[in-house]
């Protein structure tokens, strides 16, 4: 495990996915150790997948031995990492590629909270030779309505048009950088008969966002 730079503060969360370690059953471990002259049980968060599984390979080499050799797991949204940090640990360690900081879990379970309600800027979209990104048609009781679907990281995107071959989506992704890109993004989508955006559109429209609130953002 190489040096974890800077010190991180709330407000440096990585973007989603975080990863967390599990035992061989799937359970939620956390370092006993010593957090200010007294007993604590540690957590921890990782920005990716590989630095998950690098920490816990040389986790015993620096004192965590309770973390080593571990498995990294997904967590796909703030309300999962709001849960995790409410799980038992006193503190949870975040680390990434940037830095590293231990906060008291209490604190990163409210961040996440407010983090739930945030979009997760960059934002892609599947965009054609032209530029132009194509709305998805989703069933529902009374017939079918016209998404414009976003998506939080590439990775995701093309776990959704592997799954969604059907739909013939372009092999190519749009980028929207901030919530002025979005609203034109809003606009062109409403004008195109779009009803809904949903951001990484796999369950439906669970999480489905009015256009028209996009607009108003």
């Amino acid at each position: 495990m190489g040096e974890t730079g800077r010190e991180l503060t709330l407000d440096d969360l990585p973007r989603l996915p975080l990863f967390k370690l599990v035992d061989p059953d799937g359970r939620d471990v956390f370092q006993e150790t010593e957090v200010g002259g007294e007993r604590a049980e540690v957590g921890a968060l990782f920005s990716d997948r590989e630095l998950a599984g690098e920490f816990s390979a040389g986790a015993a080499a620096h004192g965590m031995e309770d973390l080593s050799g571990l498995d990294p797991r997904e967590l796909s949204d703030w309300g999962a990492v709001e849960v995790y940090a409410l799980s038992g640990a006193d503190f949870v360690l975040v680390v990434s590629e940037g830095g590293a900081g231990l906060f008291h879990a209490g604190d990163v379970a409210q961040k996440a909270e407010e983090m739930s309600g945030e979009i997760p800027f960059p934002l892609y979209m599947f965009s054609d030779e032209r530029g132009e990104a194509p709305l998805v048609s989703v069933e529902v009781d009374d017939g079918e309505v016209l998404v414009a679907a976003l998506f939080s990281s590439p990775e995701k995107a093309s776990d959704f048009r592997e799954l969604a071959t059907h739909l013939d989506l372009p092999g190519s992704l749009g980028t929207i950088e901030d919530r002025d890109g979005l609203r034109r993004h809003a606009l062109i989508a409403r004008e195109a008969g779009a009803t809904y955006a949903v951001v990484d559109p796999a369950s439906g429209l669970t999480e489905a966002i009015p256009i028209e609130e996009l607009l108003e953002a």
